[in-house]
């Protein structure tokens, strides 16, 4: 982080843009399986090949996480420094917005299962896909993006207030 206090927080934050980094390469790479016609993790007899949207969608997603992963180290390496902070800002809550909003639509699902109001074997094949699959991954993938820039954060009002202070 920008600071030369190094605090408990900064290394959590820390940590979490380098797991959020290997979260988006990890997608990444999932999303270029796919594109190879790998079929594991997807629903019995679905492929990217033979659904356009889902063609679509690994195609923009592969250089998306691409880019999710320069943006999560940014924070963490010397060369970030060199990004403006307004645009890495809005890089790291964008892209946690854009992960928690994704995950939304399984929230109910998922309290339903917990509460016991309704079984996974309710669930039609897409449906447990996104609950047990894809959807919780994107909500980890948001909360590692969201540790990042509140250490961001805190990592700026610390440099902000060491500059401040009178010496």
């Amino acid at each position: 982080m920008e600071t030369t206090r190094d605090t408990g927080w900064n290394r959590v934050a820390g940590r979490a843009g380098y797991v959020a980094a290997g979260w988006a390469a990890v997608f990444a790479l999932v999303h270029l399986y796919w594109l190879a016609d790998g079929r594991l993790g997807l629903p019995e007899g679905r492929s990217v090949w033979s659904s356009t949207p889902l063609l679509v969608i690994d195609v923009i997603a592969v250089p998306l996480c691409a880019v999710a992963a320069a943006v999560a180290l940014a924070p963490l390496r010397r060369w970030g420094r060199r990004v403006p902070a307004r645009l890495l800002t809005g890089a790291l809550w964008g892209t946690t917005a854009l992960l928690v909003l994704h995950a939304a639509p399984s929230v109910p699902d998922w309290f339903a299962l917990a509460v016991g109001s309704r079984s996974g074997a309710e669930l039609d094949a897409m449906a447990r896909f996104a609950t047990f699959g894809y959807e919780p991954f994107f909500l980890v993938g948001g909360l590692l993006f969201a540790l990042t820039s509140l250490g961001r954060r805190a990592s700026l009002r610390s440099v902000s207030a060491q500059r401040s202070a009178p010496c």
